[in-house]
């Protein structure tokens, strides 16, 4: 019976490796020139990923998302696939012509060298494949550009252009205000307006999002008072973080936890936490800030699970940077624990350290060794071997300092 147990587990194992066996196939030993003929010849569009050798998104979008079966499949059938080091060969002039000054940036062009869209950073998988199917046989930039000056506003046309827009990191706000500016306000409630604001207008002194409350109403029963509640929450956590980082008065925040209280959507109570958490950051009110961000990660924990984690493990980390208090490194250190079973160094070494904070220098030193123990098995691309003998080495000289 364990024999049989071991080879299921076995094949259940060979199974996930080779779950995910394809990968994106670049042109590397190509030229420029000999990319957009091929392109020309095959009648496809150009993927190039532009990359530097010290970029870690880079990489990390070359390991996780470029070998994904569902990408390889996709963007090997409609893409001519380059992968280009701008700092190398032809490189510096590609960055030059395409005016790439982020890392990393994706570039979808077409076979006579015009850009057709742009995403700089990385994306995850979902994002990655829906942007390469929107750019897929679209218009070059500049003709989309012209069509907008010449003063093109329908929806089909406006969609596209904002996604190009969106992609160049441009001020869409600003496009979208001229454009619901130019549509009559009877048209402001359709689906597809709905999508333009709940995607573009995110500031709460925008008229777009003015009528919106007014119609607060209208709007939950056409599409649901969670979506509208989550677009409120948008906007507003904007308004925060705006007030916790001018030089406004910290009483800002006071004002508008206060307005939040008075208005009826689900997401009021975790925006008013997040306005106290701001407000007692900006005071350096550790404990105040500690109790907040406990509420809201507890509470209100978001829907993405990754997002979630990273954002409690850089609150428990400011929190050991910024307070020696033991109240506030206790609780940060009930909330790092739960970090711990996703097995990830950087949050490990974040639970290691308010251990050793805390005073429990043994079971700290343990996490950093399985910490060690797991990098030499796996490197990972946000903590090294070197940090982590860096973090050992800390460690105990601190527990040596103690017992003297």
């Amino acid at each position: 019976m364990k024999y049989f147990a071991f080879c299921i587990i076995n094949v259940l194992t060979c199974v996930a490796l080779h779950a995910q066996d394809r990968s994106i196939s670049f042109e590397h030993n190509s030229s420029w020139a000999e990319i957009k003929a091929r392109a020309a010849k095959e009648k496809k569009a150009i993927f190039l990923d532009c990359y530097t050798s010290w970029c870690g998104p880079c990489k990390k979008l070359a390991k996780e998302v470029f070998t994904r079966n569902e990408i390889a499949d996709y963007y090997n059938a409609n893409f001519i696939n380059a992968s280009i080091d701008m700092e190398k060969g032809e490189g510096p002039q590609l960055a030059k012509q395409y005016n790439v000054r982020a890392y990393p940036t994706l570039l979808f062009i077409t076979a006579e060298g015009k850009l057709i869209s742009q995403q700089i950073g990385a994306v995850d998988s979902k994002v990655f494949l829906r942007f390469g199917k929107m750019s897929l046989g679209g218009d070059a930039l500049e003709s989309l550009m012209a069509q907008y000056k010449k003063g093109d506003r329908s929806v089909a046309f406006m969609s596209k252009f904002m996604t190009r827009m969106e992609g160049l990191h441009e001020n869409t706000g600003a496009i979208i205000e001229e454009y619901f500016s130019k549509t009559p306000k009877a048209k402001w409630q359709t689906k597809e307006n709905w999508y333009f604001i709940n995607r573009y207008v995110r500031t709460e002194q925008s008229p777009v999002f003015q009528y919106v409350r007014k119609n607060q109403k209208s709007y939950e029963q056409k599409f649901s008072a969670d979506s509208v509640s989550d677009y409120f929450v948008e906007v507003y956590r904007n308004s925060i973080q705006k007030a916790a980082n001018t030089i406004f008065p910290v009483e800002d925040l006071k004002e508008l936890k206060d307005s939040l209280n008075q208005m009826n959507f689900a997401g009021r109570y975790m925006l008013a936490l997040e306005c106290d958490a701001a407000s007692a950051d900006r005071s350096n009110d550790w404990k105040g800030y500690v109790d907040a961000m406990e509420a809201i990660l507890t509470k209100y924990p978001k829907k993405d699970t990754s997002s979630q984690i990273d954002w409690l493990n850089a609150t428990c980390w400011k929190l050991l940077q910024k307070s020696s208090d033991p109240y506030v490194l206790q609780k940060a250190l009930k909330l790092a624990e739960t970090s711990m079973q996703y097995k990830k160094p950087v949050f490990m070494d974040t639970y290691a350290s308010l251990l050793v904070e805390t005073g429990n220098f043994d079971k700290g030193i343990e996490i950093e060794q399985q910490i060690m123990a797991m990098l030499k098995v796996k490197a990972d691309p946000d903590f090294s071997i070197s940090d982590c003998d860096t973090q050992l080495e800390k460690f105990n000289r601190r527990k040596l300092a103690v017992a003297k």
